[in-house]
């Protein structure tokens, strides 16, 4: 476990207006970088103006191939791309458009795929004035298998303690499965005073065995059992179970053990609707949808059991959210299938390859 100094704000206690209502949503930003060179974080060579790239390119190009082979896009990306000011903050004005067009700000918004707490905090003062949001971004995950990108979370609601980041332990399968983003844990405090924690998670991805997963999924687990008995908790980020895993056996027990709920939904299978896609272009499949990313609700938050806490989650409101069209692109042969539009560094357009996922909490006694 990791407890880190790199707080914003986080303890400052704030009192928000009392709701009956509390949203959250989670929003894999698709590597929201700074342009700052961090030697700590050798990852971060892609995201960097080609200024300083050429700088001293034999060493920028080595590390290039490092960590992305010595040819294909990520590699070629990593050499030429210009990763300017003016880039960086079109990346935040168009996540920040998008969290705006949801309609009213969310009171907890888990975000993968973010650097460090510096890329929070100007996408809260550059993209989204006004919306009162603390950051809340550890920084922990800097080894080179973890894409030296975290978990970060912005919110209204006050602290309810300190944060901690976990890293994943996956024991016997350590060397199959590398390194992955540590589960940022973090308690809240909902409107009625009532304490919930909050946990980030971005397991690891497609590349890698299923049993990678079932491993992280596992810490999860085993973090929420050590939570006092009847602890409100919800676990939000890119839990990265693809379509085939989730309907399966595996899947539900892993969600029984944990004593988690979540909507029918990310069981159901490869169809629409899902928060991001995989196109099989061999056999030319352009309907192939996963619930990557989540949110789950501990049994105190469900709606099917009997509770004396305040809150329940409407399992009936997971839904994605397409709220712009910057969001989505047409495939390649203009035929009308679409998948999640990933930010284009050129044109300055476009967000993110995941579509957000939200969830209601809903106060049952108000």
């Amino acid at each position: 476990m990791r407890i880190a100094p790199y707080l914003f704000g986080l303890l400052v206690s704030a009192t928000p207006a009392m709701s009956d209502v509390v949203t959250i949503v989670a929003f894999n930003v698709e590597n929201l970088f700074d342009t700052v060179d961090d030697p700590d974080n050798p990852r971060d060579d892609t995201y960097l103006p080609r200024s300083v790239k050429q700088a001293d390119r034999a060493s920028h190009n080595a590390n290039c191939e490092t960590w992305n082979g010595s040819s294909g896009f990520f590699s070629e990306q990593c050499k030429t791309l210009d990763w300017t000011e003016t880039v960086y903050a079109q990346k935040l004005a168009r996540i920040g458009e998008t969290i705006l067009a949801i309609g009213s700000f969310p009171e907890i918004i888990v975000v993968p795929e973010t650097e460090n707490g510096a890329v929070l905090e100007d996408m809260v003062t550059q993209a989204l004035p006004g919306s009162g949001y603390r950051v809340v971004q550890l920084d922990t995950s800097d080894e080179p298998e973890s894409r030296g990108i975290d978990v970060g979370l912005l919110t209204t609601l006050p602290a309810s303690g300190s944060p901690v980041a976990h890293v994943v332990d996956f024991d016997r399968d350590a060397e199959m499965c590398g390194k992955t983003r540590d589960i940022l844990q973090v308690p809240l405090e909902l409107p009625d005073g009532e304490v919930m924690h909050v946990f980030g998670v971005h397991f690891p991805s497609g590349g890698n065995p299923y049993r990678c997963r079932i491993r992280a999924m596992n810490n999860l687990n085993a973090l929420v059992a050590a939570l006092p008995e009847g602890a409100l908790s919800i676990a939000a980020g890119e839990f990265n179970v693809n379509c085939n895993e989730g309907p399966t056996d595996n899947f539900s027990r892993l969600l029984r053990i944990g004593n988690w709920y979540a909507s029918p939904l990310v069981r159901s299978g490869c169809d629409a609707p899902g928060s991001s896609k995989f196109v099989d272009r061999l056999v030319n499949n352009w309907n192939t949808w996963s619930f990557l990313d989540m949110i789950l609700v501990s049994s105190t938050l469900s709606p099917s059991q009997p509770s004396e806490k305040n809150w329940f989650a409407d399992l009936g409101s997971f839904s994605t959210m397409i709220v712009t069209s910057e969001q989505v692109m047409v495939d390649e042969d203009d035929r009308g299938f679409i998948e999640p539009r990933r930010f284009d560094p050129l044109s300055g357009r476009c967000v993110s390859d995941h579509l957000p996922v939200q969830i209601r909490l809903i106060n049952r006694r108000n």
